[in-house]
């Protein structure tokens, strides 16, 4: 299906990536074929590292016993081991352990899932509803038969079993028959032929970054199997791991279909060898991440140039074959990327480019056929990150519905459950928590008048966003009665094709949330709108009752609202105006002051060993450690107009919210590919900053939570 570079991991701000440890994210693998789940999605964005494997860790890849011991200046308590090793420390020395050591000690990740913590047990909340919504047959309505006919048709295993691998064998040996370029240059420009294949390029819509109000026709090169570059210079623990699994899926479908295990490694190899040749001019995962990537991507193209980016690839073709022809203005992220697919596509590197065919192709699809196919996949995606067990059928099949039809999902659990009270209190919560960001903001002595003017101009027109966008989608037009669950797969694609084709030169509408399910166990801040989004799927829980104490709320989805509005103003969201553009609006001694103060708290997370040799990466999860520290400032500033407002309940409740143990493989991913730092960090440094926590635990010089005041690393 056809590809296009998507820009919204790169601009987001949120909580945490989609599936927080959830059984989705467990569960699925990632691949390079649409539809797939969102949950994978976010797995390919986290997972991919760059340092190399120790023996410790290979011992640990092999499935060897393995304790992580270590770190400084505090154990990483998201390793069970660890909370089994040591004594309980005091709150002076270690928020986060101390509040959550019990919990660590005797909780177990459940089957099927690399975490378990807050997140996951409002999101079982969560999921527990959704199923409720699914078998409650009186719901009426479009989208109600949507998904229950997706719902239905997933779970149909006779009819999936009956057909087996039979619905990609025709695609399957149709790239087997290509023996030439100008085959392969037939092949990519006929829609129907290479529907499920990445076709070593992507075109389609997204909104543009320098001015939001209006759509740019993305084109670019499609995905990488290992996610990150930098796994094609040097394998990291998880890109070894994630080579095996893939390779032995690939192997075990293609046996099915009659290859041998010497023709499929064939093809897997031929596959590896085009991506490490293209991998040299792919960006990092970390180069992605660093809040300068937009300087380097945004690259603007008439149409007429376009096919002077790849002059071997028929370009300008492909174009008018997947219905973007009339596009007036092309983005195109990487040109350099472009080119080398451009000096790959040649008759002497048929043999590869048709192993990166089969090989996408074939793990794309994977998910979509029998049950042998969907547990061996399973398999793949518990071998990379370290899971155990499975979770139920149903919970499968919500998992990839609510990302393949989010909104008529949520349309259909809200027709079940009345959520009418719980926006108003949260949106009341919302705007006062903006209000005291206002205080803040006046209150920068940092800042010039002119920069601090527009940064409270630019919170004056943020948008709240509380449960539910104010437009939604439409898809009255499709139809998903009595399709089998590959059927499904294929019209999805096209009616969500045929959506982003009539987006061509037009403009963007704010209020549809794209791709983003309010069911999640999440929020976010979308600096293209300039918006907070509070999700329905975080209300829940730890993180909102209707009968929590003011501290507990505060500590809670207080704390997640103050984060994403912090969003606003980290070193990412930074860079995009009021109105949602990519545009700078400080002064230049200004941004230089904000960009001091940013490298010392890089710096001070650089110097944070995690275990091992490994050390938290500052330039990595700057944007959402100074979301987290000025969240709890908002948070801190509204409490005192509380009367006898309990600090050490509010800073408990904030540990316990962020309570989480993880496989070893599933932490080592976060440290080095996720934008977040691992949710002892999030507590421990977070509260160190704060004059309130060393009043309310009496922390002194010489604890292991002290910070000296000169060395604390508050932006805002």
């Amino acid at each position: 299906m056809k590809r296009k570079q998507i820009l919204a991991a790169l601009l987001t701000g949120c909580l945490l990536l989609a599936g927080c440890g959830t059984a989705a994210d467990s569960a699925v693998t990632e691949t390079p074929a649409e539809g797939e789940s969102k949950e994978e999605v976010a797995a390919d964005a986290s997972t991919d590292t760059a340092s190399a494997a120790s023996s410790e860790e290979t011992a640990q890849a092999e499935g060897e016993s393995y304790v992580v011991d270590g770190g400084s200046p505090w154990i990483n308590s998201n390793i069970k081991e660890n909370c089994l090793n040591f004594e309980k420390p005091s709150e002076k020395d270690d928020l986060n352990m101390a509040v959550n050591y019990d919990w660590v000690r005797n909780t177990e990740i459940p089957a099927g899932y690399t975490s378990t913590g807050t997140f996951v047990e409002v999101s079982q909340i969560i999921d527990d509803k959704a199923l409720a919504t699914l078998e409650d047959e009186t719901i009426e309505g479009h989208d109600a038969e949507l998904v229950r006919a997706f719902y239905n048709a997933f779970l149909d295993w006779d009819d999936r079993n009956a057909k087996g691998v039979s619905q990609i064998e025709p695609y399957v040996k149709d790239i087997e028959s290509l023996s030439s370029i100008d085959d392969v240059t037939a092949f990519v420009l006929d829609v129907d032929r290479s529907f499920f294949t990445p076709a070593l390029v992507g075109v389609g819509n997204t909104g543009d970054l320098t001015d939001s109000t209006r759509y740019v026709t993305n084109f670019d090169h499609t995905g990488l199997l290992l996610g990150d570059s930098a796994e094609y210079k040097e394998f990291s623990t998880v890109g070894k791991l994630k080579y095996d699994a893939y390779k032995k899926l690939f192997s075990s479908i293609m046996t099915r279909m009659g290859y041998t295990q010497d023709e499929a490694d064939k093809y897997f190899e031929e596959c590896m060898a085009y991506e490490t040749a293209l991998a040299e001019k792919v960006y990092t995962s970390l180069e992605n991440n660093d809040p300068a990537i937009y300087e380097k991507i945004l690259n603007y193209y008439a149409p007429e140039e376009m096919a002077e980016l790849a002059p071997n690839f028929p370009v300008d073709e492909f174009i008018k074959s997947n219905g973007f022809d009339n596009a007036e203005l092309f983005l195109v992220t990487e040109p350099e990327a472009l080119a080398k697919v451009s000096e790959l596509y040649t008759d002497e590197n048929l043999e590869n480019i048709k192993g990166y065919f089969m090989v996408q192709t074939v793990l794309g699809c994977a998910s979509y056929l029998d049950k042998e196919t969907f547990e061996a996949r399973l398999d793949a995606q518990r071998s990379i990150y370290g899971a155990s067990g499975a979770l139920s059928d149903e919970k499968y099949a919500y998992a990839y519905l609510n990302n393949a039809l989010p909104e008529s999902m949520e349309k259909a659990y809200m027709a079940k459950y009345d959520v009418t009270e719980t926006k108003k209190t949260i949106t009341k919560l919302c705007e006062d928590v903006a209000s005291v960001y206002r205080e803040m903001l006046e209150g920068e002595e940092w800042l010039s008048d002119e920069t601090k003017e527009y940064a409270i101009s630019k919170l004056d027109s943020l948008k709240i966003n509380v449960i539910e966008p104010n437009e939604y989608e439409d898809y009255s037009g499709l139809d998903l009665n009595g399709l089998s669950y590959f059927e499904v797969q294929k019209a999805l694609a096209e009616y969500s094709w045929e959506i982003d084709k009539k987006r061509t030169n037009g403009k963007v509408n704010k209020n549809i949330w794209e791709g983003i399910s309010t069911l999640e166990t999440n929020a976010y801040y979308d600096p293209t709108v300039n918006s907070i989004n509070i999700l329905l799927g975080i209300l829940d829980g730890d993180f909102y009752s209707d009968d929590m104490a003011k501290e507990q709320l505060y500590a809670g989805i207080g704390a997640i609202i103050g984060h994403e509005i912090s969003h606003a103003f980290d070193t990412n969201g930074a860079q995009f105006d009021k109105d949602g553009n990519y545009s700078s609006w400080w002064t230049d001694e200004d941004y230089a002051a904000f960009q001091e103060r940013a490298q010392k708290l890089i710096n001070y997370y650089d110097g944070i060993t995690v275990y091992g040799d490994e050390k938290a990466i500052g330039s990595l999860v700057q944007t959402e450690a100074i979301a987290d520290m000025a969240g709890i400032k908002a948070m801190l500033t509204l409490a005192t107009k509380e009367e006898n407002f309990d600090y050490k309940l509010f800073f408990d409740s904030y540990a316990n919210i962020w309570k989480d143990i993880q496989t070893y493989e599933a932490s080592y991913t976060q440290l080095t590919q996720d934008p977040h730092p691992l949710s002892y960090l999030r507590v421990n440094v977070t509260a160190q900053q704060y004059d309130e926590f060393y009043e309310a635990f009496d922390v002194k010089e010489g604890d292991g939570m002290y910070l000296a005041p000169e060395d604390r690393i508050l932006i805002w």
